[in-house]
This record gives structure tokens, sequence and C-alpha cells, in this order.
């Protein structure tokens, strides 16, 4: 794939089967609920930078907001412009930035969402792999703060 081909926006119109197809060549978690579900993102309010292969999906990520504060949902890229040897090898985690398009993507995000009044993001991430391609958009760790949830994926 020629990485200067690809096309990153904002806000861009994606198709219930590019989002599927993109989940599917890339292992990414999500296909594990099946098309109808895993697309639902798409249908509800958030704030999405898509990057481009001609018209194919090849990185997303997406964040919801609120006015002040910004969660960052999912962020992925196509596994062959992450680089060699990867370790998971699952578009959903980002372990290389190869070609800088991730960074590209996280930065219009949040250059975006200050444009709109966010003043705090937060993103969980696999610790000890995607900790670099965070920090590049401008993210830190936050120390002392603890993660609540409640995991009912089917892939998990």
């Amino acid at each position: 794939m020629e990485q200067s081909k690809i096309i990153i926006q904002y806000m861009p119109e994606i198709t219930e089967d590019q989002l599927w197809d993109f989940y599917v060549r890339n292992d990414i978690c999500e296909v594990g609920y099946g098309k109808e579900t895993a697309v639902k993102p798409l249908k509800f309010p958030a704030y999405i930078v898509g990057a481009f292969y001609e018209d194919k999906l090849v990185g997303l990520i997406r964040a919801m907001f609120d006015g002040l504060s910004a969660d960052i949902r999912e962020f992925c890229l196509e596994c062959e412009l992450q680089g060699d040897n990867l370790k998971y090898n699952n578009g959903s985690v980002i372990e290389q930035d190869k070609y800088g398009i991730a960074c590209r993507m996280g930065t219009l995000l949040t250059e975006e969402l200050r444009k709109l009044g966010n003043t705090f993001t937060v993103a969980y991430i696999v610790e000890g792999t995607e900790e670099d391609i965070y920090r590049s958009i401008g993210l830190k760790h936050n120390q002392g703060h603890a993660v609540y949830y409640r995991d009912e994926r089917p892939y998990v």
C-alpha cells in the first residue's frame, strides 16, 4: 500500500461495509459481535477521524466528547501500516506507527476537539505496547488513577 496515497479526514462518511471490512482484515475484536452490532458506533454521535486508501478504510480513531472532556474509544490502524514483527498483529492495538499515519490521525482529532473546548482527554491503552502512539498525540500516563469497569464483550 502506497502510504503517500492515504487520505486522513475529520468526520468522514464511513459506510458499514468499510468499517466491517477493516475490522475483519485486521482481526479487530469487534468482529466477535457480528456485523450488525460491530457497526453500531457509526449510528451514535462520536467525533471521528478516518484514514483511507482509495475507498478502503485503513485507520480509525473515535472519541466521545461532552463539551469539556473526551474519551478516546477506539484507535485502530491497518496492520500493514504499523510495521513489521508485530506481537499482536491486531489492528486494534497500535504497536508501531511506521509511516506516522496514526500520529496524524490522533493529532487531527485532538486539535479538532480542542477547538470545541476539550480540556481533558482519556484513553485506555495496552500497557507496555501503545504508550508511544498516545504520547505522540500529546497524552501522558495519569499516575494514581485506577480504572473501574464492567466487561461483558463476547470476545474477552
